[in-house]
């Protein structure tokens, strides 16, 4: 995941200096065991897909302790040596998340200690985050704006129809395979039809994150079968508890992808930021268009799928309503962006109010106006200018505190009346 920071170099060598003698919660050695894994993961892909190897300057974090072990050292000696690694406390200023990350004078792979237990989810997550440390140098950095509409019944049900038809098209070759890649873009372009501006927004997600993910699945597969039996499964059978607003470039890329490795070899030497996975796809394919998405959709369990998301979207029709009350309707604390705005979040829990937003039920973010934690639902707009919670009863509290969350104010900030009734904003002197 990709999240904007800025590090501030005070606060950098004042917690540095704190926690200089506190003893480190990761075992060195299971570190040395990550490190080690990594570089073979990296070293066995050998820079084929990208033209530069994944491996580089990484470090575990410890979320409680706030404790780094680091494969090498920083550019200002903020780490100390320790055996083989270098070991310090991540600073208050950089928020913690499996992602690359400025600090210190180095661009470095962050990752969140323990690691997964299994073999090849480890290794496929070592691989995606590896290469997000490289991916702007690889100028494929795409925006990640959230695709609300995937948390929409319609939005849902056509995107689970075309992860069937490419889970097909995986499974197939020849004729079959061709037919099934018509159908997974028949229904794409249908959802795409019925919600402006999704072409543009999925296809940037599925850049910024499905590449990685590709990559990743790649990167750590013995062979191209396993990744492609890994993919087929997930595509046919996804995890329906979590909302695809986000999520849904890690299951759509790797498919895309693994299907372009066999039509369109070399294709991910030429893509950017701008490039559109499905088109490219679709440029493979010569003769007779597909039926129309209406027509093939019962074919891939287009009732059995509706029958779902009609149950889901009644119970989150009643949720969306809560949080409509709360957030938009009601009285409002807003906190708009100072210029330093950093933020993580779990990209699995998104839950769409149109036009408003997205709600991310638990939400950590640092601002020059302070430190906000959320437990119980924000609101963020879809360009990340601003953070909406519920209006404290009293703002005269330090930390303050309102319904879910807290907000640790900087020096010089202050929470003053805004234009709606009962609502509040920030002010700084």
């Amino acid at each position: 995941m990709k999240v904007f920071r800025r590090v501030i170099a005070l606060l950098i060598l004042t917690a540095a200096a704190a926690h200089a003698q506190s003893p480190s919660p990761i075992d060195p050695a299971k570190a040395d065991d990550a490190f080690a894994e990594a570089r073979q993961i990296s070293d066995r892909e050998g820079g084929r897909l990208w033209g530069m190897k994944l491996y580089g300057p990484m470090f575990f974090v410890d979320p409680a302790t706030r404790a780094v072990i680091a494969n090498e050292p920083d550019m200002q000696g903020l780490l100390r040596k320790q055996g083989n690694d270098y070991v310090g406390t991540l600073p208050e200023s950089v928020l913690i998340a499996d992602s690359p990350v400025e600090w210190a004078g180095k661009r470095w792979t962050m990752l969140r200690w323990p690691m997964p237990e299994d073999i090849f989810t480890r290794q496929v997550k070592f691989a995606h985050e590896l290469f997000h440390r490289i991916q702007p140098a690889l100028h494929l950095d795409a925006p990640d704006t959230p695709n609300l509409q995937l948390d929409t019944l319609e939005g849902r049900l056509w995107l689970q129809l075309e992860w069937r038809a490419l889970a097909a098209a995986l499974v197939e070759q020849g004729p079959a395979q061709i037919a099934a890649i018509r159908d997974a873009l028949a229904f794409r372009n249908y959802r795409h039809h019925l919600f402006a501006g999704s072409p543009a927004s999925e296809a940037s997600l599925e850049i910024a994150e499905g590449v990685p993910e590709y990559t990743g699945l790649t990167a750590a597969a013995p062979d191209r079968d396993a990744a492609r039996w890994r993919t087929i499964a997930k595509l046919a059978d996804p995890d329906l508890s979590i909302t695809f607003v986000r999520s849904f470039a890690y299951t759509s890329g790797p498919a895309y992808g693994l299907l372009l490795d066999q039509r369109m070899p070399g294709w991910n030497r030429t893509i950017s930021i701008h490039s559109d996975l499905a088109e490219l796809l679709a440029s493979t394919l010569h003769g007779k268009a597909a039926a129309s998405a209406q027509q093939r959709a019962s074919h891939y369990g287009e009732s059995a799928i509706r029958i779902a998301e009609t149950d889901r979207a009644k119970k989150a029709d009643v949720e969306k309503a809560r949080y409509r009350a709360l957030l938009v309707d009601g009285p409002i604390l807003t906190l708009r962006t100072a210029g330093h705005f950093a933020f993580n979040f779990n990209p699995s829990t998104l839950i769409s109010l149109g036009n408003a937003g997205a709600v991310y039920p638990t939400f950590h973010a640092t601002d020059a106006w302070g430190t906000l934690d959320v437990k119980e639902g924000v609101l963020v707009p879809s360009d990340f200018s601003s953070a909406t919670v519920a209006a404290p009863s009293d703002i005269s509290g330090s930390p303050l505190q309102g319904p879910g969350w807290t907000l640790t104010l900087a020096p010089g900030w202050h929470v003053v009346p805004a234009e709606k009734s009962g609502s509040f904003m920030l002010k700084k002197d």
